[in-house]
């Protein structure tokens, strides 16, 4: 893989076929992207925070999923985790998934959300959903302006987990309303993934997941980015002390055409490889 970076651009980021891969499907699978001991740690911690309420939660942890009218059924989320411990940081700059995220925003991301979710047999289905059509492509390969890296910290058997209607980050028009997220292919496709892989895909992509069948629960991490601008919620100034400077900055708003220091410097570490 060659990168090159004369005045900040990025080119050839991604295979030739993993362009065509996310254009075609609007999502990307990274196999084994995260070690076994940083996984149990991950799943350690998400057993002691989905155990308290609202208010036990170190700070500046939340979870918006418990707050407001929602269903108590609903799959939960913790919010801010990169805060509450480093395995969570190290994720955040794993360089591989970093890599990706560098190529579809053009090199300007922009850190907006790291959660946790849990899932249970007694958890709701995620039905269909997308955000925006903010998806593009040019000489550099396909562009995405909001992606989702989620990472699996279990195995997700076939018949559960992501689901996703193939292609639909390139609509012309929307779904029908009697779409479900239990339809099979070509229309419908399930995506299972083992503990450690890593599914990047466009919020633009009709997006869900089917029921959880598992006895142990399912954990996933989400980690979202941006192209451009910012989000409210971070960077969270009081707990700054609790990242990395190089997380930190990957909270600070995205400006076209202006690569932050961390970008710089995973850019250097992936063309030494």
């Amino acid at each position: 893989m060659q990168v090159v970076f004369p005045q900040g651009k990025i080119k050839n980021m991604l295979t030739p076929q993993e362009k065509w891969f996310f254009d075609h499907h609007g999502f990307i699978i990274l196999r084994k992207v995260v070690p076994p001991e940083d996984i149990e740690r991950m799943i350690e911690l998400g057993n002691q925070w989905h155990d308290m309420t609202l208010d036990e939660l170190p700070p500046p942890l939340t979870s918006t999923s418990l707050t407001g009218d929602t269903s108590p059924t609903i799959a939960h989320w913790i919010n801010h985790i990169q805060y509450g411990d480093p395995v969570f940081q190290r994720l955040v700059l794993n360089r591989e998934i970093m890599r990706v995220i560098i190529a579809l925003t053009r090199g300007t991301p922009c850190l907006v959300d790291c959660a946790l979710t849990k899932n249970s047999k007694t958890s709701d289905d995620i039905h269909f959903h997308a955000a925006g059509q903010d998806y593009s492509v040019d000489e550099l390969g396909p562009r995405a302006g909001f992606l989702n890296a989620g990472i699996s910290l279990v195995d997700i058997p076939e018949g559960t987990g992501f689901v996703c209607l193939l292609g639909s980050h390139k609509r012309n028009l929307d779904p029908p309303d009697n779409l479900s997220i239990y339809d099979g292919p070509p229309t419908v496709i399930n995506v299972p993934v083992n503990a450690g892989d890593c599914v990047i895909f466009t919020e633009a992509l009709y997006h869900g997941a089917r029921r959880w069948t598992e006895d142990s629960p399912r954990f996933t991490i989400f980690n979202r980015y941006i192209d451009k601008g910012s989000h409210s919620a971070l960077p969270i100034e009081t707990y700054k002390h609790l990242i990395l400077d190089e997380v930190y900055e990957l909270e600070q708003p995205a400006i076209q055409g202006q690569q932050k220091q961390v970008v710089k410097r995973i850019l250097k570490d992936l063309a030494a490889s």
